[in-house]
């Protein structure tokens, strides 16, 4: 596989689950392609970036907090915007950035090209099965935008 695309979550925590639902979404629309594969995790450093070795390409899909937008906004990031997206940076982890580090220190093929989208979220505290409407609303946005990046990537 060329591309893998990740999405990123915590399935309990409301507006946090937003990246695995888009997950779910993809895997859906992009079955049958042997050059994509979607997965998701529950957390990011070390496990995002052993999710990515051996990739070309790495598509991440996320909650994000504190981006300025309104619930539900949707922000296209590349590989410096790293530390903006609510499960790419954790105090029980390393930063992606830094396991990205460490995994090219280590000797491991690691994509070239990292992309991420995030959700603004407007919920990331209560335990809860279902986003938000205006986060639940992002999601095909998304879905769509990662989709044509695909198709505009080939």
């Amino acid at each position: 596989m060329d591309t893998i695309v990740i999405g990123l979550g915590n399935p309990v925590l409301a507006d946090d689950r937003v990246g695995l639902e888009i997950a779910h979404c993809l895997e859906e629309r992009l079955r049958g392609r042997s050059d994509v594969g979607v997965t998701q995790i529950f957390c990011g450093g070390m496990n995002l970036m052993e999710a990515m070795a051996g990739h070309e390409r790495a598509i991440i899909v996320d909650a994000m907090t504190g981006g300025g937008g309104s619930p539900g906004t949707v922000y296209a990031l590349g590989p410096g915007a790293l530390l903006h997206s609510r499960n790419t940076c954790s105090s029980h982890d390393a930063s992606l950035s830094v396991a990205l580090e460490l995994g090219a220190l280590a000797g491991l093929r690691l994509p070239r090209d990292v992309r991420i989208w995030a959700v603004e979220a407007d919920d990331v505290s209560t335990f809860s099965e279902n986003l938000t409407p205006h986060v639940r609303h992002a999601v095909p946005l998304v879905v769509e935008d990662v989709v044509r990046h695909l198709e505009s990537t080939e």
